[in-house]
């Protein structure tokens, strides 16, 4: 029974930063469906659909034809995006088949004018129910996309049959986090609850009352 009412002081902020953190996800997630809105309102977050014409190719040979189909001449294809500043892209998605082992896909994204390519800007693809690959974004001004179709070994060629690449297609999940932001979540809290704890028990001991020292005996 003793122990009841320390319980309750312990637990107590562990709950308050738990709280915090569900209401700041909630108004986050609100704060992004709303920006979303006001973007497709004025045009910006439009669906586009685009096909092998509209990229700055690289490596890549296109053949002549239906459906288009892209052959990879080096093991570093590319396909490229020079400017999409003009508007706001959360998604992108590829309709194709590979005849070949295509390996490794991602999308490399540019925040700024005339800023290169790095591994730290990348997402990879989500496999759908339909066989496409989905890249999802993260929330950020994207200036220009590096689509890297595949990665075959040195020496090996990769067909790709390409139906369509469609921006901002299955843009959502606002209050649905991912497998890092739910890793976020459960772990941030919990941190700030024990560092607000450490700092509850300084402040209980720098406000205790010191002993007096006990008065010297006379002879």
């Amino acid at each position: 029974m003793k122990l009841r009412p320390l319980l309750r002081r312990r637990l107590a902020i562990p709950v308050l930063c738990y709280l915090v953190a569900l209401v700041a996800w909630i108004l986050w997630g609100a704060a992004a469906l709303g920006a979303d809105l006001l973007a497709r309102n004025s045009g910006r977050l439009a669906e586009q659909t685009l096909h092998a014409g509209d990229f700055a190719l690289v490596d890549l040979e296109l053949q002549a034809g239906e459906p288009e189909t892209l052959l990879t001449l080096t093991g570093d294809p590319q396909m490229i995006l020079e400017d999409v500043s003009d508007r706001t892209v959360r998604t992108l998605q590829v309709f194709a088949e590979y005849e070949g082992d295509a390996r490794e896909m991602c999308l490399y994204y540019t925040t700024e004018a005339g800023q290169p390519y790095s591994q730290d800007r990348r997402v990879y693809p989500a496999l759908q129910a339909d066989g496409s690959y989905l890249y999802t974004l993260p929330r950020t001004r994207i200036v220009a996309l590096r689509l890297d179709p595949c990665s075959p070994d040195e020496g090996k060629q990769v067909t790709i049959r390409l139906d369509r690449i469609t921006l901002n297609t299955q843009v959502g999940g606002y209050f649905l986090p991912s497998w890092y932001q739910i890793f976020c979540l459960v772990l941030y809290p919990a941190l700030a609850a024990a560092a607000l704890d450490w700092l509850r028990a300084v402040l209980l001991a720098w406000r205790r009352p010191r002993p007096e020292p006990a008065p010297e005996s006379s002879p």
